[in-house]
């Protein structure tokens, strides 16, 4: 009986250890979780941190191009202001033109 009693206690002591090593088993597989939770959340304010700063950058560059197509406009209108006043000068020279040969046919005459 007594060798009966020793295999009984012996699988309860070998039963103990599982749980046990189970017990530590699910222990280290926590501690691993966190820490990989602690690495993802710094990755992720890593990360965040980033997408501050590339929004920053976009809005600095969308003010920019905003200048640029403003600025464009404006030459625009300055290119097309001058070329009016190019073509009413072409014109107004035509009229001298005309005029002086006007007056070099009265002098030759």
């Amino acid at each position: 009986m007594s060798h009966t009693i020793f295999w009984q206690s012996s699988d309860i002591q070998m039963e103990s250890m599982g749980v046990e090593q189970a017990y530590l088993d699910l222990l280290n597989s926590n501690f691993d979780l966190r820490k990989q939770l602690v690495q993802e959340e710094t990755n992720n304010i890593s990360n965040k941190e980033k997408i501050r700063k590339l929004t920053k950058e976009i809005e600095a560059c969308e003010r920019y191009i905003f200048y640029l197509e403003k600025n464009l406009v404006s030459r625009e209108d300055e290119i097309d202001q001058l070329k009016a006043e190019c073509q009413s000068t072409l014109v107004e020279l035509g009229k001298y033109r005309d005029h002086l040969e006007l007056k070099e046919e009265a002098l030759v005459a």
